[in-house]
Order: structure tokens, then C-alpha cells, then sequence
């Protein structure tokens, strides 16, 4: 099966003119609260992270919960948009926020606990090298989870949106960037997806 790579210059540009206004839209709310609840659900580690890292973090909505939960661990978001990079860095002083494609994460090798991206995947301009980078930033043993819309296959040939992905195409990606696929579950009715996955 063959990924292709497409071009996100739009998506950024349309998220940096949202993000003054991102954090308090009501999909936040509504639909993205739920989401995150369902993701940091299914973390399950012996001990708590150490470093956790966002891909397409948006303002570190999903963040700030995880610090909730882990309130010693380092936390870090990557997104492309460098307005919603501002607004998180505004929202979360302590915590480091990088702008960044998945892509191209500048972090050292082996150097995260967890990773979590939520609702963004369909946006990365080449799915297989940012599944590569986040196997390369995990450290042995460290889990990603990945969550993104999915559509029934009927749907799909109205939508050209060429980068959303049913969930065997999700896991061949994880096992081509060397990550074992744990579990898959459905969340919000079986609209996202939730892939889990191990670095060994």
C-alpha cells in the first residue's frame, strides 16, 4: 500500500488565523474534551511519564488535563501553527511548545514517555515520516496514542480529503515505523479512532 504526501500550507494558515479564538470555540467543548477524556482513558503505564509530547497540540488543551493526571511529568506540543503555538506557550508558561511539523520533531532520540495526537493526523503532510519521528522520540517501551476521524467507506468517495485512514491502513503505518499496535478502540459513536501503539 502506497501513502502519498500532500501539501498542509492551507491547513496552517487557516489554524493560525483561528487561534485567537480555538481555545473557547464549542467543538472544543463538546467534542474535543471528549476525545481527550477517551485517550487519556486508555494510557496505561506502571509509572508515571517522565516527558509527554503533543503532536498538533493546538493551545495544549489535551496538556493541561494530562498535567492533571501526571503533575511532575515535562510536558511538550509540537504544532505547525505558529499562532496556536502562542497562545499555548501564553496558556501554559512552564511547559515547552515548539513550532513543529510532525514531520520534523526537534527532540533528541528515545527522549519521550508517552505521545498522544488527537485530531490532527489528517493534516500531517506525510503520515509514514511522522510515524517515524514519533517512534524515533519514544523510548523503548513508551506507548502512542493516536486518535482521528474516521468515515464509513461509502463516505469516503464524497470526501476529498485524501488523508483520512480506516484502521488497518493505521496500523500498517504504526508497524512500518516499528511501534506494536495494542489496541484499537472507536470513540464519540465510532467516529475516531484510537490506535495505541508500543515502541519495543
Amino acid at each position: 500500500m502506497i501513502f502519498t504526501e500532500l501539501n498542509i500550507t492551507d491547513d496552517i494558515e487557516a489554524f493560525n488565523r483561528r487561534s485567537n479564538t480555538y481555545e473557547d470555540s464549542w467543538l472544543q467543548r463538546l467534542y474535543f474534551d471528549h476525545i481527550h477524556k477517551g485517550v487519556l482513558g486508555l494510557v496505561n503505564v506502571e509509572s508515571a511519564p517522565v516527558s509527554i509530547l503533543d503532536v498538533g497540540c493546538g493551545t495544549g488543551r489535551l496538556l493541561r488535563k494530562a498535567r492533571e493526571r501526571w503533575p511532575n511529568a515535562r510536558l511538550i506540543g509540537v504544532d505547525p501553527a505558529e499562532g496556536m503555538v502562542k497562545k499555548a506557550r501564553l496558556m501554559m508558561p512552564d511547559s515547552t511548545f515548539m513550532v513543529s511539523p510532525a514531520e520534523s520533531i526537534s527532540l533528541p532520540d528515545m527522549s519521550v514517555d508517552l505521545v498522544f495526537s488527537t485530531a490532527s493526523f489528517h493534516h500531517w503532510s506525510d503520515q509514514l515520516q511522522g510515524m517515524d519521528e514519533i517512534s524515533r522520540v519514544l523510548r523503548p517501551g513508551g506507548q502512542f496514542l493516536l486518535a482521528d476521524i474516521v468515515f464509513p467507506p461509502f463516505l469516503l468517495r464524497f470526501i476529498h480529503h485524501r488523508k483520512f485512514r480506516n484502521h488497518s491502513e493505521v496500523r500498517e503505518m504504526f508497524e512500518q515505523a516499528g511501534l506494536e499496535v495494542h489496541l484499537q478502540r472507536r470513540l464519540l459513536l465510532g467516529h475516531f479512532l484510537v490506535t495505541v501503539g508500543i515502541r519495543h
